[in-house]
């Protein structure tokens, strides 16, 4: 499951850091409003349809295996990544995100698939490490696009994609072991199971409460990540960069991988730290101190003015949201029971997707001005959405201390 889930990253990232790019320049788009918000939908559309479809794959993970539900993920990311290019307008772009995330979804069952076999104390180290694949993949993506485009043009991004998904999928199908699903699940209809699954959970009040604050938090985290290369663009490339690259065009390229590619190895480096720090004191009580962390830092972007400081404060967001999965995965994992794991990954993965979808949609809103876009005051409203978000975990966490008399499932 590592090495699938780092092609696919890899893939994925070489495509969607520069979608606006490539949006402006396919489609003939000048206005920088529009471009943003064409940006956002596509961008939005593909995790949107995911959230959707997202427990219904889980639930299927649960009784079917979720071997079948990754192997399936990869398949549909690969066809509907290799169509892309073909689309004849922004609308037609953004139809196939929207399949796209309907079919995707690999991380749930990927983490679902490993974490069944192993106890609950090392799952935040496991999931963990699973998460530096994609940050690797996440690295190495960015670089892979830029250089790619530079040879044969943005078109070829979408089919470097397809073929990095296919490759993971075929990894997935050959070397995966999955466990039987448990007879409890098979002995009811899927439908009935299905329901009485997503019942027993949302009802679980501390279950419910967390996914709606893990939505507070990423659409904070992710309130700016699809418009970041026009606000890199407007900044300006990076000296160092623009010294030896060919073109401007080819140095903001590289710049915005740089900063994903930054992004990508604080997960890389931060990752497991946040995983041991998890299992040591407790997912929720490290998911506050991230989500406070993420609240000064997103805060500071409001005053950058040049590109080093934004690669220098993205430095620091990359050291923070490197442990965003894994504690979002952990807190859900001791608080819920084993037959339900997949559905109850997948509705978190929903949460995370949905702030996908909505936070780009809020950040265009938010930035949009009379005389154009102002992308600070983006970064203000996603920095009071993680203060938000770890006031509500802080209240959270001290409301189960209280409950249990202990710190059991409070941490």
């Amino acid at each position: 499951m590592w090495l699938a889930l780092f092609t696919t990253s890899m893939g994925l990232m070489a495509m969607l850091p520069v979608l606006a790019l490539y949006i402006e320049e396919e489609f003939g788009i000048t206005d920088p409003t529009e471009v943003a918000f064409w940006a956002s939908v596509i961008y939005g559309l593909g995790p949107f349809s995911a959230a959707c479809m997202g427990p219904i794959w889980g639930a299927m993970g649960d009784r079917y295996g979720k071997k079948r539900m990754a192997v399936r993920a990869n398949v549909a990311i690969a066809i509907t990544t290799a169509l892309m290019p073909l689309a004849a307008t922004p609308l037609w772009l953004a139809a196939l995100r929207a399949l796209q995330g309907m079919f995707a979804g690999y991380v749930a069952p990927a983490m679902a698939l490993v974490s069944g076999h192993l106890p609950k104390r090392v799952h935040g180290r496991v999931i963990a490490r699973l998460q530096v694949a994609m940050a690797l993949g996440s690295f190495v993506g960015p670089y892979l696009g830029a250089e790619v485009t530079s040879l044969f043009g943005r078109k070829a991004l979408f089919w470097v994609a397809s073929t990095m998904s296919i490759l993971g999928g075929l990894r997935v199908y050959i070397c995966a072991v999955d466990s039987p699903p448990s007879r409890a699940t098979r002995s009811v209809t899927f439908l009935t199971g299905f329901r009485r699954g997503v019942v027993e959970l949302l009802g679980n009040r501390a279950f419910a409460l967390l996914l709606a604050l893990l939505l507070v938090l990423r659409l904070g985290q992710n309130m700016l990540e699809p418009m970041l290369s026009l606000f890199l663009r407007e900044l300006g490339p990076q000296e160092w960069i623009a010294a030896w690259s060919s073109s401007e065009t080819l140095a903001i390229d590289r710049t915005i991988a740089v900063a994903f590619g930054v992004l990508a190895v604080g997960q890389w480096v931060f990752t497991p730290m946040w995983g041991r720090l998890a299992d040591r004191r407790g997912p929720l009580r490290s998911l506050i101190v991230l989500s406070l962390g993420l609240f000064f830092v997103q805060g500071a972007m409001v005053f950058v003015t040049s590109t080093n400081q934004f690669l220098l404060l993205r430095v620091a967001t990359a050291c923070l949201m490197a442990g965003s999965l894994t504690l979002a995965f952990s807190s859900v994992s001791k608080r819920v029971p084993d037959e339900h794991r997949t559905l109850s990954f997948s509705l978190v993965q929903s949460c995370i997707q949905l702030g996908l979808a909505f936070g780009p949609l809020v950040g265009t809103t938010v930035a949009r001005t009379e005389q154009g876009t102002d992308f600070r005051r983006a970064f203000g409203a996603a920095a009071a959405l993680c203060l938000v978000a770890c006031v509500g975990m802080f209240c959270l966490r001290r409301s189960e201390r209280r409950a249990s008399g202990a710190g059991g499932c409070a941490r």
